[in-house]
């Protein structure tokens, strides 16, 4: 799933974006989504964790209770993300599709998530 995301043919964005007048890059952002995707990537649900980090695990939706990671799966057809903002600096963690995910990481003007 998030490996298909980073190998996925390059998508050519019309979004040349460095930075905008808010002063944070979008692209920054895209970059940060990934790091996070490929973190996600390597956890289990049964790694350690501090209470009150969220993750994306095996798809789910994971929130950190005491030292233990609670999963809530997404709906059909939906996957956990990292995925870059659009209006400030930063990532947020949301259930979508592939596809959506992709599109918005070429928006951010980087290549796979």
């Amino acid at each position: 799933m998030l490996a298909s995301l980073a190998s996925a043919a390059p998508l050519v964005s019309y979004y040349e974006l460095v930075s905008n007048s808010s002063g944070f890059s979008q692209q920054q952002n895209g970059l940060d989504a990934q790091k996070l995707n490929a973190q996600f990537a390597k956890m289990s649900a049964n790694d350690s964790c501090t209470s009150g980090g969220q993750a994306c695990i095996g798809g789910a939706f994971a929130q950190c209770v005491g030292s233990n990671w609670t999963l809530t799966p997404c709906s059909s057809g939906l996957s956990c993300f990292a995925l870059p903002l659009v209006t400030k600096a930063g990532t947020s963690l949301a259930c979508d599709t592939q596809s959506d995910a992709e599109a918005r990481f070429v928006a951010a003007g980087v290549q796979g998530g």
